[in-house]
């Protein structure tokens, strides 16, 4: 199935040492009937250390553990982590995206905006959220609200004023620790709204899309656990709306990419665990081509309640070896094996540091494969500049981060070619100015 979602552009303030706004452009042509994603599904990150490259991934996390979570920002580890990753000059977090959702002809165009920083009592909270939407088959056409909140208090929703009254009893005190998307999908009546006006039902069609935005992105930060995601999605199938043939499209998009049966993880639903066992067998396949020795890889599941709890072992004929005592290139494989699947099969896939533990040759030829192959989006943050030599074939697919913030995307310089002009202080405000005498006296001579 051609994936839905599409990330359009993405803005973010106030997370490490990013105090000014930078925003990601994955399409820059004009959106209109004519929307054509196939030369911008890619996008690589470059810049000097420490000038914001994984803060950018570390944002997309937090917006996505901001609406799978239900008690995310009420945490004492959450606060403390947004103690330390939040701008110590700002002392606010803004992240905006907008994505289009493109069903046969039809397209829309969401924005969406988030606001956190500290409040009265010295914690992080929500201080303004919002969601709004277009028809994007027309350039002209204009932004209507879907909902707007702002210092705990709900100012705007698309919904009669019954439901309203009744939102804003239930969201009461809430919002400043909770979205109100969450709120909506896990509170309110989901059978009453079918038999409600078309106004309630549409509200409740936006929220569950956004929902679905959220579920279609990936992020590798390390070794993250998608569970919440899992039990997100169970509400939204238990939800009473199963029947639409909107909902049914998404839930097999959704069984189609099969985010919940990562081969990362140890816990596998017994729901999942067929395709679980699917998914490794295409693993084992994918591993064998950088390790040709290798004859399968074997499931250790022990049963307990309604999950498997799973061990893999590599095994090489002589031997058999545990996932976790392999090199750290070929974990790696493992972690961007399941990147690589979410975003061939139409997901939205966030990576930092691609190439660490990555042989340049296998990097290469992975991101070449995605690139006529892929059907979702890549984005990923790299030091390595051999893949700017097959990236500069697609559109807007490098970008160059400054320690200052600016951002800057590589265009065609006549015969110049991007890692010449990177590695030789070229692009604008990336000078890498550090000569070898620059060590002398510091780690001797």
């Amino acid at each position: 199935m051609e994936n839905m979602f599409y990330l359009l552009n993405m803005s973010v303030t106030g997370i490490k040492n990013i105090k000014e706004e930078v925003r990601l452009n994955f399409y820059k042509k004009t959106v209109d009937k004519n929307f054509d994603p196939e030369k911008y599904r890619i996008k690589a990150i470059y810049g000097e250390n420490g000038s914001g490259k994984s803060a950018l991934i570390t944002a997309v996390k937090i917006l996505q553990d901001l609406i799978v979570q239900d008690n995310y920002l009420n945490e004492s580890k959450t606060q403390l982590f947004l103690d330390e990753i939040i701008n110590k000059k700002t002392h606010t977090f803004r992240l905006c995206c907008e994505y289009l959702l493109k069903k046969d002809d039809d397209k829309l165009i969401y924005k969406y905006s988030v606001h956190i920083g500290k409040g009265k009592n010295g914690s992080y909270e929500i201080q303004s959220e919002s969601l709004q939407v277009k028809n994007g088959n027309y350039v002209n056409n204009n932004f209507t609200t879907v909902f707007e909140c702002k210092n705990g208090e709900l100012l705007s929703v698309d919904c009669t004023e019954d439901e309203r009254e009744s939102l804003n009893k239930k969201t009461i005190n809430l919002l400043s620790s909770r979205s109100f998307i969450y709120l909506y999908i896990i509170n309110v009546e989901t059978d009453t709204i079918l038999e409600k006006d078309s106004v309630s039902k549409k509200l409740w069609i936006h929220l569950l899309l956004f929902c679905f935005f959220i579920l279609s992105i990936t992020v590798y930060l390390g070794e993250e656990d998608q569970h919440e995601l899992f039990f997100l999605q169970k509400r939204i199938k238990e939800s009473g709306l199963g029947q639409q043939t909107l909902i049914d499209e998404l839930l097999k998009q959704d069984d189609s990419q099969n985010y919940f049966s990562n081969v990362n993880d140890k816990l596998i639903t017994k729901e999942h665990f067929e395709k679980y066992k699917e998914k490794v067998n295409r693993l084992t396949q994918f591993i064998k081509i950088f390790k040709t020795d290798l004859v399968s890889i074997d499931i250790d599941a022990k049963e307990n309640g309604e999950y498997y709890v799973c061990e893999l072992n590599l095994n090489y004929g002589d031997y058999v070896i545990n996932k976790e005592f392999e090199s750290t290139g070929i974990k790696k494989l493992f972690r961007l094996f399941d990147c690589f699947e979410s975003a061939s099969n139409g997901g939205i896939v966030f990576v930092d540091e691609m190439d660490s533990n990555l042989n340049d040759v296998y990097l290469c030829k992975l991101i070449e494969y995605f690139m006529y192959y892929g059907k979702g989006q890549l984005c990923f943050t790299t030091h390595n500049l051999d893949p700017m030599s097959i990236l500069k074939e697609n559109r807007n697919s490098i970008d160059f981060l400054s320690s200052d913030n600016h951002l800057v995307t590589w265009t065609a310089r006549g015969n110049a070619t991007p890692e010449n002009c990177y590695r030789n202080g070229m692009i604008e405000d990336s000078p890498f100015n550090v000569e070898a005498s620059d060590f002398v006296g510091i780690l001797g001579e």
